[in-house]
């Protein structure tokens, strides 16, 4: 069920970027500074990779590695997994479910444009329960203390728009067509 809200609408737009070649020493000093969790990796303009807190930790600390020592391009996650952000935050949140990852670059017409992370989408959350609290209501018929409450949208019956509409025998209706 999609929920309405697209990735645009909760992504971050600025997204820290780092070369392949550059020491994973730069990302981490990039990932402490800024207090973020990834960088993306851009060779000739283009996302190729990300690498992560837990790429690092895997990758280069676990293994003893000198972080000063060990390009980027070594230890980052790829090929990259990228979104539009014209997608649903629900597909997105999908895409990272079957992906096991956190995060997503995101891409217009292969321009990086934003990253959505887990916690972007979290913090959606309560938006998100007040869409979904609608939308049941509108499939299921309002509760009964609720059935005075009106919406904003078009009359089901005669198609004009309204800020009056009430659910009359499971349509949502404008004054003039409420029964």
């Amino acid at each position: 069920m999609a929920v309405g809200v697209k990735v645009a609408d909760a992504m971050r737009k600025s997204v820290v970027t780092v070369s392949p070649s550059d020491l994973v020493q730069k990302a981490l000093e990039y990932m402490v500074d800024l207090d973020i969790g990834s960088v993306v990796v851009v060779e000739n303009k283009k996302a190729v990779g990300i690498l992560t807190d837990s790429n690092i930790l895997e990758r280069v600390v676990i293994k003893k590695m000198d972080p000063e020592k060990v390009s980027i391009k070594e230890v980052m996650s790829h090929p990259l997994r990228t979104v539009s952000p014209d997608i649903d935050i629900e597909e997105a949140s999908r895409v990272m479910r079957d992906l096991s990852v956190k995060r997503l670059p995101v891409e217009d017409n292969g321009r990086l444009v934003g990253i959505i992370t887990e916690a972007d989408i979290i913090a959606m959350a309560p938006a998100l329960f007040d869409i979904v609290k609608e939308m049941a209501e509108l499939r299921c018929g309002l509760p009964e203390e609720a059935s005075d409450k009106t919406y904003s949208g078009v009359c089901e019956s005669c198609g004009n728009f309204s800020d009056g509409l009430r659910r009359s025998q499971g349509k949502l209706v404008c004054e003039d067509c409420w029964e």
